[in-house]
């Protein structure tokens, strides 16, 4: 049954649009749309500037393709402007970028994305950064504005370049893109980390004088107002002024959500030397990490794949047999076992995580909500047309799934904003 509702999901993507006036997309990416995620992080440059290096990364099914020969090939631009309090431009920079893939199952997989970055360099000083994406196929444009608050890497005191979040192991051989001294890292854009399944890896620089050295980093990461931390140290060359600093370490009893990390320099007496870098990142759940600490949860949410019949067995499965059972159940449901990878397991879970982020609810996590059933049963609707404003009713949605000839709406009945499934369900089982 999945694979024909996966196989409807992906031809939908060429259905018509209906027309209507307030018909919008309600927060769901729409096919072919260049939505992409971002960050940045600053190191020292020479003189008095510093090096902003953009990180970007689109995942496979944001962008548009056409069939060249066997290949699919999808085409972007991407431009970068720095502006000062001033609103003027301080600094920019731009890319253009053919992306080709094999099969057109690669296209619409969200595991798959590219990355890239761009590098400006400018002053310190308070700047808003924004970034626009156009894919130059279907002519959609996705912008992001974000601040950058850019610090004084340069002069005689000491000071922590970066932190750039890193995908663990080394870039490809020869990519100058990622390149950094003699280290070459992938970053780790969205700066999420998986559970149990992806150790906090990290690059940063430390610009020190020789008065008064650093002799080691502590690296600190907290969640839950405590509940949760985490803290490493790391001895470092107090010979060099400029020093590289690769870091990779578990994060063991982390939950899915928001995180903290603070990276503080330590002098040779054990005394803080000047402020420490922060940021945020956050925790995403993984499977591993779930079947572990969730099992219930997990095989709940197994109920539009599974049968109730293989749930109840799930459920009754032993603590120290729960991991096989669990892999054992996906590879029945395998369509292509003789290929690398299961490619519904990797879409059920990528509307899970979808569903979570864009339909969780003070009451329910997003994948237990209406929208969040339909969304993972079904994928990406074609049309969603919004009526947030009728006079005579409740806000409602359609959702339109032209190839599937199906038809869901759903009603804020209490004015809450949880939006609920109205008769016909459609397949749906209440």
């Amino acid at each position: 049954m999945l694979a024909g509702i996966l196989l409807s999901a992906a031809c939908s993507l060429f259905a018509p649009r209906i027309s209507g006036a307030q018909s919008e997309f309600s927060g769901l990416p729409e096919p072919g749309e260049p939505a992409f995620d971002l960050d940045f992080a600053a190191f020292r440059a020479p003189g008095d500037t510093i090096r902003v290096e953009i990180y970007y990364r689109i995942t496979n099914p944001r962008l548009s393709y056409v069939k060249k020969g066997n290949q699919y090939a999808a085409s972007y631009e991407i431009s970068a402007i720095l502006k000062g309090d001033d609103d003027q431009q301080a600094a920019s920079a731009s890319n253009m970028e053919n992306y080709v893939l094999e099969t057109y199952g690669e296209t619409r997989r969200s595991t798959g994305y590219l990355v890239n970055v761009l590098t400006v360099q400018v002053t310190a000083g308070q700047y808003e950064l924004s970034v626009t994406v156009n894919d130059r196929i279907s002519g959609g444009t996705h912008t992001i504005n974000r601040p950058a608050d850019l610090r004084n890497l340069a002069g005689d005191d000491w000071v922590i370049g970066g932190p750039e979040f890193i995908l663990p192991g080394a870039a490809p051989p020869g990519d100058a893109r990622y390149r950094k001294d003699t280290l070459s890292f992938v970053p780790n854009v969205t700066r999420s980390l998986g559970g149990t399944d992806l150790p906090l890896s990290l690059y940063f620089e430390i610009y020190q004088r020789a008065r008064q050295s650093v002799a080691s980093v502590v690296i600190n990461a907290s969640q839950t107002a405590g509940r949760h931390r985490f803290a490493d140290t790391v001895r470092i060359d107090t010979t060099m002024r400029t020093v590289p600093v690769h870091y990779q370490g578990p994060l063991t009893g982390f939950e899915a959500g928001e995180a903290r990390l603070e990276i503080v320099a330590v002098g040779e007496g054990g005394h803080r030397i000047g402020s420490p870098a922060s940021m945020t990142f956050s925790v995403d759940w993984s499977l591993a990490s779930m079947i572990e600490s969730d099992w219930n949860d997990i095989v709940d949410m197994l109920v539009h794949i599974a049968t109730r019949v293989e749930i109840d067995s799930l459920r009754k499965v032993p603590v120290q047999d729960r991991a096989v059972a669990f892999d054992r159940f996906w590879k029945s449901k395998d369509p292509s076992p003789e290929s690398e990878g299961n490619e519904w397991k990797e879409e059920y879970y990528r509307r899970i995580r979808f569903a979570n982020q864009q339909f969780t609810t003070p009451f329910q996590p997003g994948w237990r909500t209406d929208f969040g059933t339909v969304y993972v049963k079904y994928g990406e609707p074609d049309e969603v047309a919004r009526f947030p404003f009728e006079i005579d009713s409740k806000p409602y949605e359609v959702w339109h799934y032209y190839a599937q000839r199906r038809q869901f709406t759903f009603v804020d009945t209490k004015g809450n904003g949880e939006y609920e499934l109205q008769y016909p369900y459609d397949g749906i089982i209440r």
